[in-house]
């Protein structure tokens, strides 16, 4: 069973569920439920610093800014981001929204009732941002992951040395599909890829981007066609949108979230990943990564039953990895996901299992050694 069509199997199933017992909500409340299954943000106030006062460089020059370490987690102020690396920064004071980076790398941030919704290109991201004396701090986490930094940290000097990623030097633009109509919502986005030194493999994963969202229009129609003439009181909504994780090392890893409200208590979504190689255009699976490590399932496995199966929610079935296992790349380690009722209930979102390289592969052994 493909992706798409997993996806409306899995959303008929809870209609048949819930639709006894449970109301219709707005198609923007049912995006809003789903967006947040992994939702852990929140402002905190304070009127004082706390955790411990860092040093924030960039390039090895002193910006005059602090950052913070609390609890082990290192957090930057959106000044450094704005003044110290430049990156095109905005406020609504109308919304309460700040508008940080361009493009797919636009982080969206909305303050509102004590707390904040943190949005990177259409999908909310996990973190806690802290709010003290007025200043907004941001997990540098975010900024290492979704928008091109890297960083050297100096434990003796609490310095954060912030530098740019060394990416594939290669342009992401998004293409959209939108459609309006009193039946039906739909609102799909998709990657294009330019600047790659290989036309042939460029043209490959452009083609299979195009492939992905045609297939997507496809199911749409037939999920429309099966709803047939009904009786709408919110039009029903599609969405699609994408995240890219990793661009380094000759490979591309992107991860796509689709969502779908037909009615019912809330929409249903669907994510995968898909990681490419730029030397050739191939789609990689787990094995071309971690094929140094014969044993990377059994380490894998062990992990994820012990872990998942300590869930309260867990509902069982898990008997390890599949022959395809969704799974998308972020700098230093691969994570693993499942899917909204795959094993836990829907309220958990999409549990994931983040598992660093010199954990799985035998030292000085690359995943990325075949396609620089």
């Amino acid at each position: 069973m493909n992706k798409l069509m997993r996806l409306g199997a899995v959303g008929v199933a809870t209609g048949l569920l819930c639709s006894a017992i449970l109301l219709p909500v707005s198609p923007g409340q049912a995006a809003a439920d789903v967006r947040q299954g992994n939702f852990n943000a929140a402002v905190v106030k304070s009127k004082s610093a706390v955790g411990d006062a860092i040093n924030l460089k960039v390039n090895g020059e002193n910006t005059g800014l602090k950052g913070l370490l609390l609890n082990g987690k290192t957090l930057v102020p959106v000044a450094f981001l704005r003044d110290a690396l430049k990156i095109p920064t905005n406020y609504d004071s109308k919304t309460k929204t700040w508008k940080i980076g361009q493009g797919y790398r636009q982080l969206t941030m909305m303050v509102a009732g004590g707390s904040v919704e943190p949005v990177i290109n259409g999908f909310y991201i996990d973190g806690e941002v802290k709010l003290i004396n007025g200043k907004i701090y941001i997990p540098f986490q975010w900024v290492k992951d979704y928008l091109g930094y890297d960083a050297v940290w100096n434990k003796g000097a609490k310095q954060l040395n912030v530098i740019k990623s060394r990416e594939n030097k290669i342009t992401v633009t998004t293409s959209s599909y939108d459609k309006e109509s009193k039946r039906v919502s739909v609102h799909l986005q998709y990657p294009q890829l330019g600047g790659m030194g290989d036309a042939k493999a460029e043209k490959a994963i452009n083609t299979f981007f195009e492939k992905q969202m045609e297939d997507h229009k496809g199911h749409i129609d037939e999920v429309m066609k099966d709803l047939g003439d009904q009786n709408i009181t919110n039009p029903n909504s599609f969405e699609s949108s994408y995240l890219v994780t990793y661009n380094q090392n000759g490979v591309l890893s992107l991860l796509f979230q689709y969502t779908e409200y037909t009615g019912g208590a809330h929409g249903m979504s669907y994510r995968t990943g898909y990681t490419f190689s730029l030397k050739d255009g191939k789609l990689l699976e787990l094995k071309d990564l971690l094929g140094a490590n014969k044993d990377y399932e059994k380490r894998m496995n062990a992990r994820l039953s012990k872990e998942l199966k300590a869930d309260p929610g867990y509902m069982g079935g898990l008997e390890g990895l599949k022959d395809n296992p969704d799974f998308y790349l972020l700098p230093g380690r691969v994570q693993i996901f499942f899917q909204l009722y795959e094993y836990t209930p829907y309220a958990a979102g999409f549990p994931e299992f983040s598992f660093a390289w010199n954990e799985l592969l035998p030292k000085g052994s690359s995943p990325f050694a075949s396609f620089k």
